[in-house]
């Protein structure tokens, strides 16, 4: 079963990062893009056995439960675990030190790249979550 509230929060952090790009908030961009990938995980993964879930586990336990549960196709699957682990990296930059407040532009590409994938997997995870597939 797909978690809606977290779908919904994935949704909303897309949002707000497509908005600060086009502002030009780039640390805002990037970590509300990040932990859109990230609730969108969690909606579909749910709750971790214990705990909370690790920015490494997540992905990898989301890669294996729409790989077993075949929710998505194998195309859609690949790569996963580098975009969130790059998205990861990414966003503790953001997050944490002074040297992304402006993007070279390999790396607003990139950002360009990453708002597009996350939105094209919710897009897809909301149509399961529409079907009720989940």
């Amino acid at each position: 079963m797909i978690n809606k509230k977290f779908l919904l929060k994935a949704e909303r952090r897309l949002e707000i990062a497509k908005l600060a790009y086009e502002r030009n908030f780039i640390c805002s961009a990037v970590s509300n893009c990040y932990y859109a990938l990230f609730n969108l995980m969690q909606a579909v993964v749910g709750n971790p056995p214990e705990g909370s879930w690790s920015h490494g586990g997540l992905p990898k336990a989301f890669t294996k439960t729409v790989f077993q549960k075949k929710l998505l196709a194998l195309q859609s699957i690949k790569g996963i675990v580098e975009v969130a682990d790059k998205l990861y990296a990414l966003r503790k930059e953001a997050d944490y030190y002074e040297t992304i407040l402006e993007l070279t532009p390999e790396a607003k590409r990139k950002l360009t790249e990453y708002l597009s994938y996350v939105e094209k997997l919710l897009n897809q995870i909301k149509e399961l979550s529409d079907a009720d597939y989940c």
